[in-house]
């Protein structure tokens, strides 16, 4: 038996596209409905303290930050963030994949992926916010998984920001915990460079990220 996505897929395209345009919509009514999205942030900034290649000792936590290489000299301080939509939607759309209502659990799934960026999108300006306030730029943001960042580093990561006062935790393997939840470091100095383009064109996985705005 065919699953709901499966199914969609397989469908003349205006038909497929008619279907999942009806579940995005239901999936929209219920994170409102059923308050899925539960937004929490958290970030600290630690004045580096000394750096020897990629290794930059912040005091509580040393990081290894390769991706940083580009403005290592003159990285003054790091901003650790993290940010959570919290475990409901994760939970609806397990519940929604035991139902076998796959397509509606895909769309709600995309969804809070998509909220899950903005969210991080709008902490970063937080960051550079509060970067200009003190006189320095920012780079672009460094996730743990990057190329440039180990997965593993995902434990100070989240530690240096203070993330355990918002519920986000990681696994010994590096997957955080609610799953839709997001880490990340920002290099932060006076002669420190903003971003060159959006996150989009930067991530290495756009060519076939699903969410990707056209």
């Amino acid at each position: 038996m065919l699953t709901a996505a499966v199914a969609a897929d397989r469908m003349p395209a205006t038909a497929a596209g008619a279907a999942r345009a009806r579940a995005r919509y239901e999936a929209h009514a219920l994170v409102a409905a059923e308050a899925l999205v539960r937004p929490a942030t958290a970030f600290r900034v630690w004045p580096v303290r000394s750096a020897q290649g990629a290794r930059i000792d912040l005091g509580p936590r040393v990081i290894v930050a390769a991706g940083f290489a580009g403005c290592a000299g003159a990285t003054e301080a790091v901003a650790a963030a993290a940010c959570t939509l919290g475990p409901r939607l994760e939970q609806r759309v397990a519940a929604l994949f035991a139902a076998r209502r796959a397509l509606l659990a895909f769309e709600l799934d995309a969804i809070g992926t998509e909220r899950l960026y903005a969210l991080a999108d709008r902490l970063a300006a937080r960051i550079r916010r509060a970067a200009r306030r003190a006189g320095w730029g920012a780079g672009a943001a460094l996730h743990p998984g990057d190329a440039g960042m180990a997965l593993d580093e995902q434990q100070a990561v989240l530690a240096l920001a203070g993330a355990g006062t918002q519920g986000i935790a990681a696994s010994a393997a590096g997957m955080l915990r609610p799953v839709k939840s997001l880490a990340f470091v920002v290099a932060l100095g006076r002669a420190v460079s903003p971003p060159a383009g959006a996150r989009c064109d930067r991530c290495g996985a756009r060519a076939r990220c699903r969410i990707r705005p056209a």
